[in-house]
């Protein structure tokens, strides 16, 4: 009987150690070396926008020139599906740039520019498509998002290095990190929900050059001799200022002078031409004549991707969801 009250006893000092060893060991346990970029998320997790973004609803607008003022390569004016996305309110101000672009060099990022601003408060300009592109991947990964560009269709490697032409399928879509606009997404958010009319604000008659002035954008007829502080002019119906003017807008799209007449141009949630020589900006710098800053305009909209220069910018949008469905092929919900 005492043989068995002892081993019992043993038994139960053997457990009370085990859990006491358990316990002092988490406690002590050191935690891992945090790192500057926060742990990506799954692609597609939903990750609030900042504050500077503005979400775009999903809807189709009508996309190209209803005046047939500019050149061919905006008509036919045609329907186009958008599925809901963010975009921030203003262009890339330098001093966005200069923290991501601090951050990403010291993790492996190598850009061909280093990217200029006249002050703080002003759009970024002197960066590439390939700068942006990758930029953009950088600011993801500091932020814990899921890059959206790759350097093959496999999207195994995130694209932070080299020139590349990244092609539709080098792109996670549905990823919750940010990208360019389409050009679709840039010039439905460009409209500000007013359909027909010549820039982001009602025209009130007239061609265009009789709807713009320098109260409304900064362009080479105002003589500002560079960029102007984000903000500086009215918001459009959306909330976005900029929209025309200051600086050019790098967009996703390669540039093809025929696109609108192509059944591509008309897909939901269009990502234009495969492939191409030039990628297109839209918007108009201020260097340029109010006829590069109608909202459809594609008059001087393209360069290399390799180009860059003093009137050229860019900013950035989220996905709001699943992309690449057309919405008004998929069946209502019954009630």
């Amino acid at each position: 009987m005492k043989i068995h009250r002892i081993n019992a006893l043993v038994i139960i000092v053997v457990l009370v150690t085990g859990l006491w060893l358990m316990i002092t060991t988490a406690a002590w346990a050191v935690p891992p070396v945090a790192s500057n970029a926060k742990e990506p998320m799954p692609s597609g997790t939903p990750v609030p926008p900042t504050s500077n973004m503005v979400l775009i609803p999903a809807g189709e607008f009508s996309m190209g020139d209803p005046y047939s003022e500019g050149y061919g390569t905006e008509l036919p004016v045609h329907k186009v599906y958008v599925s809901a996305f963010y975009i921030e309110k203003h262009p890339t101000t330098g001093t966005q740039w200069k923290d991501v672009y601090d951050w990403a060099t010291a993790h492996g990022y190598v850009f061909d520019n280093t990217g200029a601003a006249k002050a703080d408060g002003h759009p970024v300009h002197d960066v590439s498509w390939y700068d942006v592109v990758k930029w953009l991947n950088a600011r993801s990964e500091k932020e814990g998002r899921t890059p959206a560009y790759y350097t093959d269709a496999v999207q195994a490697t995130v694209y932070r290095t080299e020139k590349t032409d990244i092609t539709k399928d080098m792109v996670k879509w549905t990823s919750n990190g940010y990208r360019l606009p389409t050009e679709a997404e840039w010039e439905k958010a460009a409209r500000g929900g007013l359909a027909g009319q010549h820039y982001p604000w009602p025209s009130r008659g007239g061609t265009y050059s009789a709807n713009i002035d320098c109260s409304k954008a900064n362009y080479v007829a105002c003589g500002k001799g560079g960029t102007t502080p984000v903000g500086t002019y009215n918001a459009n119906g959306y909330g976005l200022y900029d929209m025309a003017g200051n600086v050019w807008e790098w967009v996703w799209d390669w540039y093809d002078g025929g696109w609108y007449s192509k059944a591509g141009a008309t897909s939901g949630d269009t990502r234009g031409p495969d492939s191409g020589s030039y990628r297109i900006n839209r918007g108009g710098g201020w260097t340029d004549d109010a006829n590069d800053l109608r909202c459809s305009g594609r008059v001087n909209c393209y360069d290399y991707p390799y180009f860059s220069d003093f009137d050229l910018g860019f900013r950035a949008v989220l996905g709001a969801g699943p992309k690449g469905a057309d919405r008004r092929n998929q069946p209502k919900k019954r009630r």
